[in-house]
Order: C-alpha cells, then sequence, then structure tokens
C-alpha cells in the first residue's frame, strides 16, 4: 500500500506530558559484542531505552524491550522510495514491495504468508512512501528466530521472473486506478506534489504512473532489488517481549554474513525555490468541491519543524483550533486536515478541505488565506498555545500504547534523518516554543509565492 503519514485531529482532555530522558548509557552485560559492531544504549520515552546495534555490513537493529504482552513487533524498513527513483521509472519502489511477498530460493510462492499464519502472527503488511519501504508484523514471543529467518531470506533470495513481475504489475495498476484515478481526494494529492515541485523526485506519485508501469519489465525489478535491498540500506527494528541480547544473536547469526551494495549515485535533483504562486483547477468526479493547499518546508531535520509541527495543531488540531472553528463550525467545509511535515527531504506543509454541499472551494480557500494572515500578525493567547502542545502531545503518547507503534516511530525516524532521536527532540522542542517561533515560522513559509493550490470541482 501506499504510505501517507496524516496528522489527524484529536478530541480529549487536555493533560500535560513531559518527555523522560535519561542519561547515555553504555550497554553493559555479561555477554560480549564483537569490536566490529557497534552497540549503544540510548534513550527513548520515559524509563524505555533502545539497544542500537550497527553491524560491519552496515545493518542497523534497534531492540525495545517490552514485556507487558507476550508479543513482539518486528519491522524492516529499507532506505528506499519513490524519491530514489528514475524519470520514466516511477512506482518501481512500490511495486517492489509487492514483489517481495513472492517466490524466494527457499520458500514457494505463497508460502511466506501461509507460515506466518500457522504461527499466528498477526498485523501483516508493508508499505512504500517517498523515502522508505517498511514491512511489519506482529509475532507471539516464542517465534522470534522463524521471523528473523524468513525476513533475512526474502532480503536476499528473491526470485524475480517475468510471470511473477506481470502479476503484480496488474495488481499495481488496479491498486493505482483506486487509490489516484479514481479518487478524487488521490488525484488532488497526485497533482499537488506534481505542480508544487518542478524538479525533485517528490514530484511524481509514490505509485508512479501507468506509462512507467508499462514500460518496466523483469529485469528492472531485479537491478533494484540488487541495489536497494541489502543490509547498509535497512534497519530492523524490534519491539516487545523479548531479550535484546537474543535479537542480536539471532540478526547475527541470519544476516552476519549478507554483503553491503555500494550506494548508488545521488541523481536527486534539489528542488529550487518557488517564485510565485501555483493555482490548478480539477474536475472530479464529487459531490462537493474540495480544496488542497500546500507550502513548501523544510527537511525533517531543519529547527523550523517544531514550530510548523505545532503550527499545525494550532490551525487544525481538533475542534477548537482555528480553522475549524472557521470552517466547520460556520457551514463551510465538513473537515479540515494538515498533513505532511515529515520527509527526508524538503517537502510541503499541506491543507486539505471538503466543502460542504453547495459551498465553493474559493470560500475555503479565502479563509484560510485570512487565518494564516491572523497568526503572521495577531498575538497567539497563551491557553491557545498550551492547548495545542497538549493536543500533538496526547497523541504522541497515545500511539505509543502498543509495540507496533513504537516499533514504527523508531523506523521512521531512523530512515528519514540521522537517528530516531530526531522525533524525540522534535517533541521537546515543541514544549518549549513561544507564540513569536510560531509567528516566525509562518512568516516564513506561508508567502504567497510559496504557495501553490489545487481546486477540486464537479465535472
Amino acid at each position: 500500500m501506499v504510505f501517507l503519514f496524516s496528522m489527524q485531529s484529536i478530541q480529549r482532555p487536555l493533560r500535560t506530558f513531559f518527555l523522560v530522558s535519561i542519561p547515555f548509557l553504555i550497554f553493559g552485560c555479561a555477554h560480549s559484542i564483537p569490536s566490529s559492531t557497534q552497540h549503544q544504549r540510548l534513550p527513548f520515552v520515559g524509563s524505555m531505552a533502545v539497544e542500537k546495534f550497527t553491524f560491519p555490513n552496515g545493518l542497523k537493529l534497534l531492540v525495545v524491550e517490552d514485556h507487558s504482552s507476550p508479543t513482539f513487533a518486528y519491522q524492516t524498513w529499507f532506505r528506499v522510495g519513490s524519491r530514489d527513483e528514475q524519470v520514466g521509472h516511477t512506482g518501481l519502489a512500490h511495486l517492489f514491495e509487492h514483489m517481495m511477498f513472492k517466490e524466494t530460493k527457499t520458500y514457494k510462492d505463497g508460502e511466506f504468508d501461509k507460515t506466518l499464519e500457522r504461527a499466528g502472527a498477526e498485523g501483516e503488511n508493508a508499505f512504500t512512501n517517498r523515502d522508505y519501504t517498511a514491512y511489519v508484523q506482529e509475532m507471539p514471543k516464542d517465534k522470534l528466530e522463524l521471523i528473523v529467518k524468513l525476513e533475512s531470506d526474502r532480503m536476499v533470495n528473491l526470485l524475480v521472473n517475468e510471470k511473477a513481475f506481470k502479476t503484480e504489475l496488474e495488481v499495481v495498476q488496479n491498486e493505482r486506478r483506486f487509490r489516484n484515478e479514481n479518487s478524487p481526494d488521490g488525484l488532488m494529492y497526485q497533482d499537488i506534489f506534481g505542480v508544487a515541485f518542478q524538479k525533485h523526485s517528490y514530484r511524481w506519485p509514490v505509485i508512479g504512473y501507468e506509462e512507467d508501469l508499462n514500460r518496466m519489465s523483469a529485469k528492472d525489478a531485479t537491478d533494484f532489488y540488487k541495489t536497494f535491498y541489502s543490509p547498509n540500506h535497512a534497519t530492523i527494528v524490534v519491539v516487545g517481549d523479548v531479550s535484546a541480547i537474543e535479537v542480536y544473536k539471532l540478526v547475527e547469526k541470519f544476516y552476519g554474513d549478507f554483503k553491503s551494495q555500494n550506494d548508488p549515485a545521488n541523481t536527486i535533483v534539489s528542488e529550487p525555490p518557488q517564485t510565485q504562486a501555483r493555482h490548478k483547477t480539477l474536475k472530479l468526479n464529487t459531490q462537493v468541491q474540495k480544496i488542497m493547499m500546500a507550502y513548501h518546508v523544510p527537511e525533517i531535520t531543519h529547527p523550523d519543524i517544531p514550530a510548523l509541527t505545532l503550527l499545525s495543531s494550532i490551525m487544525a488540531g481538533g475542534k477548537s483550533s482555528r480553522l475549524d472553528r472557521a470552517l466547520v463550525d460556520q457551514g463551510i467545509t465538513t473537515s479540515i486536515d494538515i498533513f505532511d511535515l515529515d520527509d527526508k527531504d524538503p517537502s510541503l506543509f499541506i491543507l486539505f478541505a471538503s466543502m460542504q454541499k453547495g459551498k465553493r472551494a474559493t470560500q475555503a480557500e479565502t479563509t484560510i488565506l485570512k487565518e494564516l494572515e491572523r497568526i503572521k500578525k495577531g498575538p497567539i493567547p497563551v491557553d491557545e498555545l498550551e492547548r495545542a502542545k497538549n493536543i500533538l502531545l496526547a497523541e504522541f503518547y497515545d500511539k505509543f500504547g502498543n509495540a507496533k507503534e513504537k516499533a514504527s516511530f523508531l523506523g521512521h525516524y531512523e530512515t528519514v534523518s540521522p537517528g530516531f532521536s530526531t522525533g524525540i527532540e522534535i517533541l521537546n522542542k515543541i514544549s518549549r516554543l513561544t507564540a513569536q517561533d510560531i509567528q516566525a515560522a509562518a512568516k516564513k513559509y506561508f508567502e504567497p509565492k510559496n504557495r501553490t493550490v489545487i481546486l477540486g470541482v464537479q465535472k
């Protein structure tokens, strides 16, 4: 599936949350770790810590012991997504995600899924993003060696033939038609990136273009596999009822002899600054009009990301947010959402709304621009600022209620930034932000020339 990160509006009582930092520690136990393997014990959330191993072949392993349930989440994150594709070969990263469930030298087609099902696996899934491809499962605690064996096998032993490729190509084309061509929201999301980006590879959809997919072959998939599916492009995340040293031993056993691959030449072109507003109207198969508005924002590691993230909560974080009051409460839109702030490269801050029946998207456009100007010019009350912080932090902790979400957080930030601590740092910085910080970010990025707008109207 194509993965879309979205900051959803939430409603909950206001509470204050604090991230607890623990000192940096060096792992100490009776089991020796070879000097060729880097090992650290790093602070996570509360009393939890992450055991981080970096093997000689470049493979990274993150382990969090959480014995609250006799299960564990096992996720493999590859640092490859649509961002790494070439012109004319869009959609290959997502198409290959489908190929990873096919036949290997060890297991026949279909055996991977059947073996996991018999073992009691839950939540088996995979998703592709602009920056990564991830494979996830949740397993009973006694099936650790099984999943390590299965996942390590398909990292290096996948068999890519023309028949399997054509089968999955048809599946992906059908998915593309469902998610993009036949979906008003999907078409708008595709076009907002296609209009806002002129040079960078974020400009094409993760699922690819029909003509590109149709011109590809099994050889393209094989070359892609050999280039990107190697230990030095991967991070394994294990969270749950496990022993960190046991996980380390099994990963070393099954992955330790895999060879790293040379990084491909960096052909990703930086996006030049946008110099004027861009506007496009789409005629869609929809009962109501829609609007998608985007502003260019920096990469996930940029110091302005915490302010922009908090700004998203102020603007659209629940029923008390500014845009919810101005649009939903006034009967202009049925909803308002903001998403896409967490990419490896400079990306977009996107506002999306569907109109109430009979309302025009231009009404919402005018209202959104008015509210953004209010942020830039007027003071933000202290209670509004604290409410927005609490909503973000409550959402953060709410997602950490199970091993899967903890693993996803670790895998995501470890893949799109220098390390998972980036995500923790963003949350810590948000708690210290002032109203002046928010206004400064709004003035810096919400300029008319930096804006792209897609209006969706009825055919």
